[in-house]
């Protein structure tokens, strides 16, 4: 079958795999550029540079530049496949507000992840360094909001959703938001990225945009690289935000705006539901018992096993 001009499942499912292999080599060259640089200075870089560096090459070279040479080797119309239309004003506040307000519920969603494993252990942090000054947060909010926004969301829902979509709008939706979850890497946040795979699924669909889901996207990623700024730099000023009470009176009043934001939305737009060609079981088998993706699921176990390992061994 001749599938120059469309994006296909295979297609979408190697490049997954092509994308969390580079993420890794990318990740191991630039950690072995470190060593190198402390073996002739005797300096090591600020952990901060150093992850800086890796998150840009990773999205640039691991994410972005393969998602377009897929499309450029597929000849793919990429105004029509990616679906870049402009949106209207209303719509983009609606989509800022859910952006926004995800980020506590998908924060509680983690929540049982990390209970569990607190038991194991001491559960290291995030890799991801919080900026101490102002010029320092422009550059993390550049690094960690705009450039993830656009390359992951092009990767994400500009292939590989638009790929299974061909399997039905749910499959495409549930498909795409369970490969977001498995490309952060990370068993301790697994479930927040996979809800808001979802949501910026359903909005990219629900619109016909793929910048529903980078503005969606880029706002939760911001306004989560604000609040840690603020919970390091200013918990003085702000003591409540480091306060238990905190995290549940925002999820629950986010829950609310998200739900308000959301009915509002479905309101004032439309789509056309493809239906499924087959039953659930069928497309979770199209989808994960295909070479690209059991090697994905292999080293995507492998590497939460060692980290599960890590923690216990640091609570012996």
């Amino acid at each position: 079958m001749n599938t120059e001009g469309r994006v296909t499942v295979s297609g979408a499912n190697w490049l997954f795999l092509i994308v969390l292999i580079l993420q890794f080599a990318i990740t191991f060259i630039v950690s072995i550029a470190e060593l190198f640089y402390f073996a002739i200075t005797q300096r090591n870089p600020q952990e901060t540079t150093l992850m800086n560096i890796i998150l840009i090459m990773t999205q640039i070279f691991a994410v972005f530049l393969p998602a377009i040479t897929y499309l450029k080797l597929k000849r793919v119309n990429i105004k029509d496949t990616l679906r870049l239309k402009s949106l209207k004003t209303f719509e983009i506040a609606l989509i800022i507000i859910m952006g926004i307000t995800g980020q506590f519920i998908a924060q509680m969603l983690n929540i049982p992840v990390l209970y569990i494993l607190d038991l194991l252990g001491e559960i290291p942090p995030s890799p991801i360094s919080v900026p101490h000054t102002f010029d320092a947060l422009i550059i993390s909010l550049l690094i960690v909001a705009v450039v993830p926004a656009i390359c992951e969301e092009i990767m994400m829902r500009g292939i590989i959703m638009r790929a299974y979509e061909i399997r039905g709008t749910r499959t495409g939706l549930i498909i795409s938001s369970l490969f977001f979850g498995f490309i952060h890497g990370d068993i301790k946040n697994f479930f927040g990225p996979l809800f808001f795979g979802l949501v910026f699924g359903y909005l990219v669909m629900r619109t016909g945009s793929l910048l529903a889901g980078i503005i969606a996207h880029f706002s939760n990623n911001v306004f989560a690289m604000l609040l840690a700024y603020l919970q390091e730099n200013h918990l003085q000023q702000i003591p409540f935000l480091q306060s238990s009470y905190f995290l549940f009176i925002a999820f629950f009043m986010s829950v609310i705006i998200f739900i308000l934001a959301f009915i509002l939305f479905n309101h004032i737009t439309d789509w056309k539901v493809k239906s499924p060609v087959s039953t659930v079981t069928k497309d979770l088998k199209a989808a994960f018992l295909n070479i690209p993706i059991f090697i994905t699921m292999v080293i995507y176990t492998f590497i939460q096993i060692i980290a599960i390992m890590d923690i216990v061994k640091g609570n012996v």
